[in-house]
């Protein structure tokens, strides 16, 4: 039954919430901020104990979330994420304007922009960040993790040559969609061996909206962890496609280091059903090996056995991307990747792309099966 206490009770309730609406409401204004001291209070934990974040984060949350998530963005044409960035720059910019011309007080336009910055890093490790601090690949996959010598180098090296040679085709016609299930499927196969929780959820490839400064910056891909969403440049050659796809992929199922990115890249692009894909891969890992042996007596011995198809392909491709490069953002971005990835627990920060060629050899060598990777 309702009665006149009843109602007097609710006047009651409205009279405190309306009488607390300022404390809630700065409660509210400093929740973000809170919510980053806690995250980075668990960025400190998960560096500490990197088994503790495989089992709980890496291998239990992350996949669940990044599945949610390319659910959602796979039936989206364009990029959540690069919409996501330029409505936070502008929001930014927004506000400087506004405080300049004295439209806002600086006190506000601070909260605004700490909150802003606060609930972007919260969002960017519980969605995909805390995977820095998971176990190294040489311990997931049980590889010996050391320097090679120069013997063993110069082994390696001729097996990719050789391999590069065997494996090389023209591309004719390349069709991305038939591709990307491939590189889905090579994963799948190969989830136990990885040690990567494999979903069977669709994972869209978008095209990176700003194409063209990207390029000039030399950025191929790159994986948005808001929305789970792996993006290509426009202007790839025909020979980064298979291996930019897999490799921004590896970054999808939870792979934070370049290196190993590039390693779970070549792994899945070597096991593609796919004469582009494993093409795609042996002409990368070719590069890798043709820089590192830069400074090597016998480079010019070595790389007298590269066919003359092969050479011509690096060089195209080599080509392909000065054309596009500007000096200036090349080296900002660079800079700014490797400030980004130093301070997410990748000591080498942009060198790490590199450190795919001691991998390659370290599993060469490895006790689990002399040449495990030039099996496949």
């Amino acid at each position: 039954m309702y009665t006149n206490e009843s109602n007097n009770n609710l006047i009651d309730i409205k009279y405190y919430m309306n009488k607390n609406k300022p404390t809630i409401k700065k409660a509210l204004s400093y929740s973000p901020i809170l919510l980053a001291a806690i995250i980075f209070g668990l960025t400190q934990l998960f560096k500490n104990k990197p088994t503790f974040t495989e089992t709980i984060y890496s291998q239990s949350i992350y996949p669940i979330t990044a599945k949610l998530l390319s659910v959602l963005s796979f039936h989206i044409p364009f990029s959540l994420s690069d919409t996501l960035y330029i409505a936070i720059i502008l929001s930014i910019l927004v506000l400087i304007i506004l405080v300049c011309i004295k439209r806002i007080k600086f006190s506000y336009f601070a909260k605004r922009i700490t909150q802003i910055i606060s609930l972007t890093y919260s969002l960017f490790y519980i969605l995909w960040g805390f995977n820095y601090y998971r176990v190294p690949l040489d311990k997931r996959i049980e590889i010996e993790n050391r320097p090679a010598n120069t013997e063993e180098f110069i082994e390696v090296f001729q097996e990719v040559i050789k391999h590069t040679n065997n494996s090389y085709t023209e591309f004719d016609s390349l069709n991305q969609e038939s591709l990307n299930l491939d590189i889905e499927k090579s994963y799948e196969r190969l989830s136990d061996y990885l040690g990567i929780s494999y979903s069977l959820n669709q994972r869209r490839i978008k095209n990176i909206t700003f194409s063209n400064f990207f390029a000039k910056a030399t950025i191929l891909g790159y994986y948005g962890p808001f929305f789970s969403e792996v993006h290509i440049n426009k202007h790839l050659s025909t020979w980064d496609i298979p291996i930019v796809i897999a490799h921004e992929k590896a970054h999808q199922f939870g792979i934070t280091s370049e290196a190993e990115a590039n390693f779970y890249g070549c792994m899945a692009t070597l096991n593609c059903d796919n004469k582009y894909a494993n093409y795609s891969a042996w002409l990368f890992i070719l590069d890798y090996f043709l820089y590192e042996a830069r400074n090597l007596k016998d480079k010019n011995t070595l790389t007298k056995n590269i066919d003359k198809s092969v050479k011509e392909d690096l060089i195209s491709q080599h080509k392909h991307w000065m054309q596009w490069r500007h000096a200036k953002i090349d080296k900002i971005t660079s800079t700014v990747n490797d400030a980004y990835l130093k301070s997410n627990n990748v000591e080498k920060g942009i060198d790490d792309y590199n450190h795919i060629v001691q991998l390659i050899v370290n599993l060469y060598y490895s006790n689990k099966g002399t040449k495990h990777f030039f099996e496949y």
